[in-house]
């Protein structure tokens, strides 16, 4: 056991070392482009997942303001690469973020692996914890329609036309909209300035009142 003043300064050294050995494990915004490339990502993928990691930077860096504590560099690697593996299972059928978990985990990066693989959909539970990278990337790519950022219903409105093809994955496509927008409310229920002020044209919210 620690005793002491000692003790908490083990105890920090051993804290320091462990944030810095995650952060290692987060690839830079070079290194997400150069897996980019290595996985041959189209290039309307590619400008899609740059508008979501924009995004998700941008509410990560104004929730912290607000007390949370998001990775910045996390909340990057992880739009980029949240669909790295999308293109490939467009032709295998397979779920892109399942493959696309287990790909960026085989490539040294395990941290990424949670928020790849949960950028689908979430679950009422998601809303009572507090704010996590994953959450973030996930309300992000759902404000992003190919690289145009839209409303939520918008984006559910498109996802219902490509893929509500059966009254089961309609149902499915309606829970999560109802899911996203609570989200919605939860992320800017403490900021300055309203969801539609993320949007290209609307000016900066300081701009906005």
């Amino acid at each position: 056991m620690f005793n002491g003043m000692d003790g908490f300064a083990v105890m920090n050294s051993c804290e320091q070392r462990i944030n810095k050995n995650v952060i290692m494990l987060i690839p830079t915004r070079e290194q997400c482009l150069g897996l980019m490339e290595k996985k041959r990502m189209p290039a309307h993928i590619q400008q899609h997942s740059f508008k979501v990691a924009e995004i998700a930077v941008y509410l990560g860096a104004q929730l912290n303001l607000q007390g949370a504590r998001l990775k910045l560099p996390l909340l990057e690697a992880g739009g980029l690469l949240h669909d790295i593996a999308k293109e490939p299972c467009l032709r295998t059928g397979e779920n892109h973020a399942t493959v696309g978990g287990a790909m960026v985990s085989e490539l040294g990066y395990p941290v990424l692996a949670p928020i790849i693989e949960g950028h689908i959909s979430i679950e009422p539970v998601d809303l009572d914890r507090p704010f996590r990278e994953s959450l973030i990337v996930n309300y992000a790519d759902k404000r992003v329609k190919h690289t145009e950022v839209v409303s939520l219903e918008q984006r559910f409105g498109d996802l219902s036309e490509r893929y509500g093809h059966t009254e089961e994955r309609r149902a499915r496509i309606r829970r999560n909209l109802r899911l996203f927008l609570q989200l919605e409310s939860k992320i800017f229920g403490g900021l300055s300035f309203r969801p539609d002020q993320v949007m290209p044209g609307a000016g900066h919210p300081d701009q906005n009142g």
